[in-house]
């Protein structure tokens, strides 16, 4: 540091601080860069126009996240439900119960009622669920603009998978009780 006319402090920037302010900036907040850093408000700003004018583009904006992480699948999701897994997760294990179910209530059919439902078995499939949403572009955006944007997309790709398997659910419902009905009455 060297003192000015004025009696003001100046910090001269290494070029490695610069980088680390430049690496940590949008990803952790800024008190916790001035903590690690030991730099006062002031100077971490001055840090931030200095590594403007140079020509980077850095915002000390931190993005929080909303959504929590399900422990079924690892994703970022907004809806964990009272069992403490994703709606997702949820309706993708009442498939597989159903289906389970189905595959018990044919193996009580006769072979010949049984044949009916795997030829017919490649041709099951629900409505499509509307197109899948796209990521979005980043490029151009800050950090903090990108995180929400990502956060976002995980959000819309949550509902759309949430509707995708809700009609899978609907139409292996529907098809399991067939099955059933058929075996009753055998």
């Amino acid at each position: 540091m060297t003192r000015s006319d004025a009696g003001r402090s100046h910090h001269r920037w290494r070029t490695s601080e610069l980088e680390r302010i430049a690496e940590l900036a949008g990803r952790v907040p800024a008190s916790q860069i001035r903590r690690e850093l030991r730099l006062s408000k002031n100077q971490l700003d001055n840090a931030r126009r200095v590594i403007n004018a140079s020509g980077g583009s850095v915002s000390l904006r931190c993005y929080r996240h909303r959504l929590g992480l399900c422990p079924a699948c690892g994703c970022r999701r907004a809806t964990l439900g009272r069992h403490g897994i994703c709606e997702p997760c949820r309706r993708a294990r009442q498939l597989a119960a159903i289906e389970a179910r189905a595959a018990s209530l044919l193996a009580r059919l006769p072979p010949e009622e049984r044949r009916v439902y795997e030829l017919t078995e490649a041709k099951r499939e629900s409505a499509a669920a509307g197109p899948m949403p796209n990521a979005p572009d980043t490029s151009g955006m800050s950090r903090y603009e990108a995180e929400r944007a990502a956060e976002e997309h995980d959000a819309a790709m949550e509902r759309w998978l949430c509707a995708y398997l809700y009609r899978r659910v609907k139409a292996a419902q529907k098809r399991k009780e067939r099955i059933e009905e058929k075996a009753r009455n055998l």
